[in-house]
């Protein structure tokens, strides 16, 4: 063999040996990569975290005899804003005599054009009196149904339906809509003092209730303000109520009369805020039966009575407006409302504002 084969053969062979040894030296590696080790695939792998269901309020049944429309209400679709104008009266004032041409509307600082205008005997009144029955309100219960069940004998006419509603730790219908007074206010003898407060889920609950409804719809709230378990918070509540066309009344329940720190002033002022931004008001019986004495229990009664009376007569003092907005943006905003009576002596409240149609 010559010498240059034989180098040859010496190098084919290094380089096979060098060959062998990289491949050695890999293997390993490519083992570590499909076993996992060292943070491969392999590693173990972390659970994901649980993620909480989102809170589920309690529903509502909707009335199986929801009221039918007649032929004289007015019709309402996306587009027609609704503004339900309140005259505040008292109990025994002289009849309102005020036409389409005695109101103005302005939307964002706009005028518009009244289209549609009614009084309260030509719009059906779609009434839910939520009723507060928490353990807080134990003391007054008795003397509160009695005052409702009058309310409901005052304020309910044939074309008018109404609906009872408590809450307390959970919201429950004792009484679907009805026009029959005597259902009316049978309802009121079952209501119950216990658990705590679900104020403002109640109002959204009863706003959601309300909203496939035509015709006048409000929500009479008996309560001091107070909430202590609800999932939904306030502005939420304001919302609900807004898109719904609903007006918020309360009749305070609280001791708003007495020491300070008895008082619940962020209560009261919640209150006051849901009644006030959707055109409604917030009444402050001077002191309410239960709360100051068995001496003047029945003085306190008279009071309240009063109270559900000059609220009644407001609901019979009411004038629906409809515009369609001159702003034709379909775009889910806020527009701030201005409603006014151009004939003086006349104190009015209506909504504060509404959310625009959205494509």
């Amino acid at each position: 063999m010559s010498f240059v084969q034989s180098r040859s053969k010496q190098l084919i062979g290094l380089v096979l040996f060098l060959l062998f040894c990289v491949l050695v030296c890999l293997a390993p590696n490519n083992a570590i990569g499909q076993s996992g080790r060292g943070g491969g695939q392999d590693s173990k792998k972390q659970k994901p975290e649980k993620v909480a269901p989102p809170v589920q309020l309690p529903k509502i049944r909707l009335p199986e005899n929801t009221p039918q429309n007649s032929d004289d209400v007015i019709r309402i679709n996306s587009d027609l804003v609704t503004v339900i104008a309140t005259i505040a009266r008292g109990a025994d004032d002289a009849p309102v005599d005020l036409k389409r041409e005695d109101f103005e509307i302005l939307e964002d600082g706009v005028p518009q054009e009244i289209a549609n205008f009614a009084r309260d005997a030509e719009l059906p009144l779609q009434l839910i009196v939520l009723f507060d029955s928490s353990l807080s309100v134990a003391q007054k219960l008795d003397f509160e149904r009695r005052a409702v069940a009058k309310f409901f004998e005052r304020v309910i006419r044939g074309r008018d339906h109404a609906a009872l509603i408590s809450f307390s730790s959970e919201v429950e219908v004792i009484q679907d809509f009805t026009n029959k007074i005597p259902l009316l206010v049978n309802a009121t003898r079952q209501l119950k003092a216990e658990g705590a407060t679900s104020l403002y889920d109640a109002i959204y609950l009863s706003a959601e209730y309300l909203k496939p409804m035509q015709g006048r719809k409000v929500i009479v709230i008996v309560s001091d303000g107070s909430d202590t378990t609800s999932n939904k918070g306030l502005l939420e509540v304001l919302a609900q109520a807004q898109q719904a066309d609903v007006v918020l009344f309360s009749v305070f329940t609280g001791n708003r009369g007495f020491s300070q720190n008895l008082r619940d002033l962020a209560g009261e002022r919640a209150l006051e805020t849901l009644t006030t931004e959707t055109g409604g008001e917030i009444f402050f019986p001077r002191a309410t039966p239960g709360t100051a004495g068995e001496a003047i229990d029945e003085q306190s009664l008279k009071e309240l009575d009063l109270t559900f009376a000059i609220l009644a007569n407001q609901l019979r003092t009411q004038f629906t407006l409809g515009f369609f907005s001159s702003n034709d943006k379909r775009d889910g905003s806020f527009r701030k409302l201005t409603v006014r009576i151009k004939k003086k002596g006349y104190l009015m409240r209506a909504r504060k504002g509404y959310y625009a149609p959205k494509s």
